[in-house]
């Protein structure tokens, strides 16, 4: 089973990542219409500070260990019935799941149609993933990094179309722990030259509405028969010999 490590979780670059990110989302973020907001993190964090949605619940797959957290639930096992929830953040949990591909299935299954599901991940085509390989790396171990793209073949798959696609931290990880407000100022000017290589990309995707059920014509059983067929009937009928 994948988890991020704890004490990764509570140092100074996990902090200031997150705060980068709440900035991000907080900048990109469409208008929500709905309720219901669910969002869990692999940092049980909530990163989606503020919305128009009224009811938001933080959810955490650890029965004893998050204070914070509101519930707790298997990812891969939702326990939500389908088309209920307006808007789903999952926060790194691709990147420290075992099945992130079900993980992403049972989160689509939720949201209703017109709804969103927003991922935020890390891009291992980056210089944050490249400074896993190092000796004594700054990224949280034992997790793996999915591609952007293959995020959005599996969203594509499962009816979502991408509205947006952003990227942030741009420069490794050390400079964002010892020199934040470089990094910061750098990471802004990049970011708004649209470059996909940031170290984080977060994607926001909308549920297509499904297309309209055919009407089917009305079938009953005749008395005697036992093959279903249809009702006979005299509309349009002309009446001759009156």
């Amino acid at each position: 089973r994948l988890k991020m490590d704890n004490q990764w979780r509570k140092s100074t670059l996990a902090k200031r990542l997150i705060g980068l990110e709440v900035e991000k989302l907080a900048a990109c973020l469409p208008d929500l219409n709905g309720h219901y907001l669910l969002q869990y993190s692999a940092l049980n964090e909530m990163v989606v500070k503020s919305s128009t949605l009224k009811y938001h619940f933080l959810a955490s797959d650890e029965l004893g260990g998050h204070d914070s957290a509101q519930v707790k639930m298997n990812y891969q096992q939702l326990p939500f019935r389908e088309n209920c929830l307006d808007c789903v953040v999952a926060h790194h949990v691709l990147d420290f799941n075992a099945s992130p591909h079900q993980c992403l299935r049972e989160a689509a299954r939720t949201v209703v149609p017109n709804g969103y599901l927003i991922i935020v991940g890390f891009n291992p085509w980056s210089a944050w993933g490249c400074s896993r390989m190092l000796p004594r790396s700054l990224m949280p171990a034992g997790g793996r990094q999915l591609s952007r793209r293959r995020v959005v073949d599996w969203l594509t798959l499962l009816g979502f179309r991408l509205e947006q696609s952003q990227s942030a931290l741009f420069m490794p990880p050390f400079a964002l722990r010892y020199f934040p407000n470089v990094s910061t100022k750098l990471d802004r000017l990049l970011g708004d030259m649209g470059l996909p290589c940031g170290g984080v990309y977060i994607l926001i995707a909308r549920k297509l509405v499904a297309g309209r059920t055919p009407v089917r014509p009305q079938w009953r059983v005749l008395a005697g028969r036992r093959i279903p067929v249809a009702a006979p009937t005299t509309r349009g009928a002309r009446v001759e010999n009156r």
